[in-house]
């Protein structure tokens, strides 16, 4: 079992003949996510689970890991508290409005944007599926290798994309999830919605939005399919600037679960060097 889709791809890379179920599928909203009975039941009985760690970010599927008899992956743990990264706080914290006090979460989840913490999952995940089969367990830890190695080379493309003199060093986004893509290359990330897709944007912030495009000359606004972008779409007709199109990717859509999960953060990666007018 997978709470997300990147530990879901992880998951069969390592185990490619694991019968792997991705709790989300079908490109469902992953925060907050409700977990049915009968997943509750595969949770507990599964021989490996995957999911993003004690951080609330999933509270019901977080609840449910609890009671997994099965070996338990957290990729939260896996990165251990001195990679963790706060909720980028400059959209809307603390202003005196419908949406404050929403954004309560401690912990960004979206650490698969960070592929040195991927790695060290993968091999974390490859003794998860050792010690649930220890028949195969080196053709694992074979896997998980190959894939810590994969991983090290999207690390060095991120880089090259990311890491020249960029034009600009902050992006506009519908929803901040980027941070652990960004802020390695010293980056910064402005939300029309902030780490929590719930708390949205007021005409006056987006207002503020507008503004800042105009002075610092941003010619593209990112936005995710969903969460913030009608708040995206507003801000980039005003402003006069082009949208592109990213994603968390912690959800897919269809065409996407067969996708390589490398290929789709290079995708991210891509767009956001576009925007920032990276060399």
């Amino acid at each position: 079992m997978a709470a997300v889709y990147p530990l879901a791809w992880m998951a069969e890379r390592v185990a490619p003949a694991a019968d792997v179920t991705l709790l989300n599928a079908g490109g469902l909203e992953a925060h907050d996510l409700e977990v049915t009975p009968e997943q509750r039941r595969a949770i507990e009985t599964s021989d490996v689970v995957l999911f993003v760690g004690d951080i609330d970010y999933q509270p019901q599927v977080e609840e449910a890991v609890g009671a997994a008899g099965g070996e338990v992956v957290s990729l939260a743990e896996v990165a251990g508290p001195e990679r963790l990264l706060a909720p980028s706080e400059d959209a809307h914290a603390g202003e005196d409005d419908a949406h404050a006090g929403e954004e309560e979460a401690t912990v960004d989840a979206h650490m698969w944007f960070d592929p040195e913490i991927m790695a060290d999952a993968a091999l974390r995940t490859g003794e998860a599926f050792a010690a649930a089969d220890p028949a195969n367990a080196e053709t694992y830890r074979a896997n998980a290798e190959t894939l810590r190695a994969d991983l090290a080379g999207l690390q060095a493309e991120l880089g090259g994309l990311l890491g020249g003199e960029c034009r600009h060093d902050e992006a506009i986004v519908s929803h901040q999830a980027y941070a652990y893509l960004l802020e390695p290359f010293g980056v910064a990330q402005h939300g029309v919605t902030g780490i929590n897709p719930a708390a949205g944007a007021s005409s006056g912030e987006l207002a503020e939005l507008v503004r800042e495009i105009e002075a610092q000359g941003f010619e593209y606004v990112l936005t995710e399919p969903v969460e913030g972008r009608d708040g995206a779409e507003t801000v980039a007709r005003e402003a006069g600037a082009e949208l592109l199109e990213i994603s968390p990717l912690d959800a897919v859509a269809e065409e996407q679960v067969d996708a390589d999960f490398i290929g789709l953060v290079r995708e991210q990666a891509e767009q956001f060097a576009l925007a920032l007018d990276c060399p």
